[in-house]
């Protein structure tokens, strides 16, 4: 089983939610207001959204990026999927993403976002491996577990991960998913 060989961590809606809150009041407290929140895809679809909501950011973006096939598993370098959507020029940007492990996914987005005119941006990911070359500029924690977020129950359960040891709260609700989606 996958889970035997890489050690876990599950973060429920909760402490998805307050660490956000954590988060965007650090932004708050360092000054710092971007235009525009941009979301990278998949990952930080979610916690972008939570965070338009938590600042008071209207305006939010997001870009694509694919560079995991799999639990653990990734490709050779991150592919841009989907340039930076809206215009980005001449903004200020939040950019925000689930974990940075090796750092490329949000150099290249960094990259692409001033290729396309951004005044300045800056990054927030909710993890950061320890051993990443990168470290954003806002972040939650420093892990060396996979990290499981709770909008990818049934992905991690397709790589046959057993999952209710590492949900406390929200093993009903996987179980839910288990019964209804996966069987």
């Amino acid at each position: 089983m996958v889970s035997e060989r890489v050690e876990m961590e599950y973060i429920s809606w909760k402490k998805l939610y307050l660490a956000l809150v954590e988060l965007a009041n650090r932004i708050k407290c360092d000054g710092y207001k971007p235009d525009m929140i941009m979301g990278v895809l998949k990952g930080g679809l979610i916690p972008a959204r939570i965070l338009s909501d938590l600042l008071s950011i209207d305006n939010l973006g997001f870009i694509g990026v694919k560079f995991y096939k799999g639990l653990a598993k990734r490709d050779m370098k991150p592919e841009l999927t989907l340039p930076p959507t809206p215009s980005v020029n001449g903004r200020k940007v939040l950019v925000v993403d689930d974990v940075v492990e090796t750092g490329r996914t949000i150099q290249l987005v960094l990259d692409e976002l001033y290729r396309y005119g951004a005044k300045e941006a800056r990054t927030l990911t909710l993890y950061v491996k320890k051993w990443s070359p990168i470290v954003p500029d806002y972040y939650y924690k420093v892990t060396d577990k996979w990290i499981v977020f709770p909008w990818e129950l049934v992905e991690t359960s397709l790589n046959n991960v057993d999952l209710e040891p590492i949900l406390g709260e929200d093993v009903d609700l996987y179980r839910v998913v288990r019964d209804k989606i996966l069987s």
